[in-house]
């Protein structure tokens, strides 16, 4: 939450008002998530359990965070219908109701915190950084639940704003560097062809559009802050951060059949994988990529094999052996075994 003052007498427009306009975002948002996880369970019966886990505790949170959110916009505009006194006092749910949101930003944000560590192959920097990012927002987050439930009026929480302004303030700037390393370590791929260059673009758009939006949201609900810390515009925006980190885990869960064009649905989640070594450096990618590995195997890799047979004219239906002329020999397998 912020550190937002309900003045008696204050319009409702801008406080109450933008409280119900969350709310009303926030469970359409909701509704979209629930679709996402009905086509996540039927599409990807054979992803591991941990993400089928981790789609089931951010669906959890949401559900426990709307019920939070509708509990605080019945509680001042149906049980105390424009009592001035009541407006100004803090109710439980609308402190408890950052706890949700907080823990489903940290874990989708691990998730894609083990996506870097995976396509670096283990640098230690760039992981180390996110979770860094990750662990001190949810360290100030927890900070800031225990503290707003002591608070007994809108006033008393402006106490803490320099709080409520720093883990806005971490969130986004773990959103934007998950979405830049990611970003950059595709960039720096080398396609072997351009249905794969044609593969990393659009692992690269959508990547900027999933975290631009939690971005945009964080920041607005910042601005909005530290502009009018006195009236609850912000929650118009923070009501819905929680979605949209839900929203972008199962986009980015569902929509790798259509990132890898018509490649195979398979188990796991992206995955570049580049040589070890002294040419780590070069990455050189494929469409050999996201399938469920072997028994023995390291990384997910698939393989895909084409054949190509040369024939002479008139040799369809017809032994080619006998019309194939003598500077054409005997046909030749060309396998595209890239590794991605």
């Amino acid at each position: 939450m912020s550190a937002a003052t309900l003045d008696s007498g204050a319009p409702l427009n801008n406080t109450m008002g933008s409280m119900l306009l969350g709310v009303i975002f926030s469970a359409i948002l909701y509704g979209i998530s629930v679709l996402q996880c009905m086509f996540y369970y039927t599409r990807y019966e054979r992803d591991p359990m941990y993400l089928k886990f981790l789609v089931a505790s951010t669906l959890f949170l949401d559900t426990l965070h709307l019920s939070f959110v509708v509990h605080t916009v019945y509680h001042y505009l149906i049980s105390n219908y424009y009592e001035n006194d009541a407006l100004q006092a803090m109710v439980w749910s609308v402190s408890l109701e950052a706890l949700p949101t907080g823990v489903t930003a940290g874990l989708v944000q691990s998730f894609y915190a083990h996506r870097i560590w995976r396509m670096s192959h283990g640098n230690y920097f760039s992981t180390g950084f996110v979770l860094f990012l990750i662990l001190a927002t949810s360290a100030c987050g927890t900070a800031w639940v225990i503290m707003a439930l002591q608070c007994r009026t809108y006033q008393d929480l402006l106490r803490i704003s320099p709080l409520t302004i720093t883990i806005n303030a971490l969130s986004t700037a773990a959103d934007v560097f998950i979405t830049m390393i990611l970003c950059f370590m595709l960039h720096r791929s080398n396609p072997a062809s351009l249905e794969t260059e044609s593969m990393v673009n659009r692992l690269i758009l959508f990547t900027i559009n999933t975290g631009l939006l939690t971005s945009l949201c964080a920041v607005a609900a910042l601005v909005s802050l530290i502009i009018s810390p006195r009236t609850l515009i912000y929650a118009s925006f923070y009501f819905c951060i929680g979605r949209l980190y839900s929203n972008a885990l199962l986009a980015s869960l569902n929509a790798r059949s259509v990132i890898r064009g018509r490649i195979n649905d398979v188990d796991s989640n992206f995955h570049i994988k580049s040589p070890r070594g002294a040419n780590a450096a070069a990455t050189h990618l494929t469409r050999d990529v996201f399938v469920r590995p072997a028994d023995d195997a390291d990384e997910l890799t698939v393989r895909i094999d084409r054949t190509t047979e040369l024939y002479a004219d008139g040799s369809y239906g017809k032994s080619k052996n006998k019309f194939m002329p003598p500077e054409i020999k005997e046909p030749e397998s060309v396998a595209d075994s890239d590794s991605a």
